[in-house]
């Protein structure tokens, strides 16, 4: 009989360092997302927070959340330093708001399809898709770029390349803006001597960019789908990747910031080429340090969250965060004003890094819906 017990704990304690076990072990309930359904971007304006989702745009402001309806599915949300504005699915319309949240008259684009919106200052680009007869009067498909600034809506020149839809902007102190063109179409630039032309920049075509942004107001990096991370200036895009993915893992288009009082981070969307049995999971993010203060990368490879001290979430929190949001494919990242929340933006509703109750010790945080 004790020889039987033996061998059953034997076989029990054998159990608990099985892979699988463990990864169950380690798994985090999904909680209902309050804000449900595929979600859009995040954007800031006035020190608020705003997502919008299904038929209404959320405003998230130090752990309050307000909700405003509006005509149609929100894909895309873009704020100018004083105007929201929100592109409607059905209707092909962007929709801006006054301060009140009151919806202002609608600016449509004929005969063009509203792919994206993005804002950098006071200017909305807006990214479009049309179709026209060539010289043979066969259908073609182009894409454009409008931008719209002081009350106009203006078609922008597009030269040096082909245009494909617009997936992020970026600006510098010198007033030129960067504007990202998705697949293998490269970066355009909009200089202040050339304010109604996009020239493509050098070195930035066949590289399959995936979005832009700025690590601080002269400091702009681009992502690559193949996950390497490049430098983008008025006179190109490096020669060199400044930092890359590890193999077997490309980026997504999720692009975000997170910071602390003692370091930044840059946050990437990542989804692997293949499953594996040591982490378990095909998506989440991975994250680099970079000084804040000069744009600089602090190395020149991305990590994995948890693992270390350094991270958007807390130390040897890794497994929790591998069986949560680790499984899941990220579509955009943003860290709140006021209260630092960061928040990602998933295909069926939002989720949040945040101490979770009840049902976890004080002081335990872990990757969840946000509640």
């Amino acid at each position: 009989m004790k020889k039987l017990i033996l061998i059953m704990l034997s076989l029990f304690i054998l159990s608990c360092n099985d892979p699988v076990f463990y990864s169950i072990s380690t798994e985090v309930l999904p909680l209902k997302p309050r804000i449900a359904g595929p979600s859009s971007n995040f954007v800031e304006l006035n020190g608020k927070m705003y997502v919008a989702a299904r038929n209404k745009i959320n405003c998230y402001e130090n752990g309050a959340w307000t909700e405003f309806p509006i005509n149609g599915r929100t894909t895309h949300l873009a704020a100018t330093t004083n105007k929201l504005y929100a592109l409607t699915e059905e209707e092909n319309l962007i929709f801006p708001f006054s301060d009140e949240m009151t919806v202002e008259s609608s600016i449509p684009i004929p005969n063009h399809t509203i792919i994206s919106i993005f804002a950098c200052r006071n200017i909305l680009f807006i990214g479009t898709l049309y179709w026209h007869e060539d010289e043979n009067n066969n259908l073609r498909e182009t894409n454009g770029v409008w931008y719209l600034q002081e009350g106009d809506v203006t078609p922008l020149q597009i030269t040096g390349g082909s245009f494909s839809m617009l997936c992020g902007v970026a600006g510098d102190s010198l007033n030129n803006y960067y504007l990202c063109s998705k697949d293998n179409n490269g970066i355009f630039l909009i200089s202040e001597d050339n304010p109604g032309t996009a020239v493509l920049i050098n070195n930035s075509a066949d590289k399959e960019f995936t979005n832009i942004i700025n690590l601080n107001t002269d400091s702009i990096v681009a992502m690559s789908r193949g996950g390497r991370l490049f430098r983008v200036t008025s006179g190109g895009v490096s020669e060199n990747e400044i930092a890359k993915f590890s193999d077997n893992r490309k980026a997504t288009s999720a692009l975000g910031i997170w910071t602390n009082e003692i370091y930044s981070l840059l946050l990437v969307g990542r989804q692997d080429l293949t499953n594996t049995t040591t982490t378990g999971y095909t998506h989440g993010y991975v994250e680099i340090e970079f000084d804040a203060g000069t744009g600089e990368l602090i190395g020149n490879t991305f990590n994995e969250p948890g693992k270390t001290g350094i991270s958007s979430i807390n130390e040897n929190t890794h497994e929790h965060y591998a069986s949560s949001i680790g499984k899941r494919g990220i579509n955009y990242f943003y860290q709140s004003p006021g209260d630092g929340i960061l928040f990602a933006s998933l295909n069926h509703g939002v989720w949040s890094y945040r101490e979770r109750e009840p049902g976890k010790k004080p002081g335990e945080y872990t990757w969840n819906a946000e509640e």
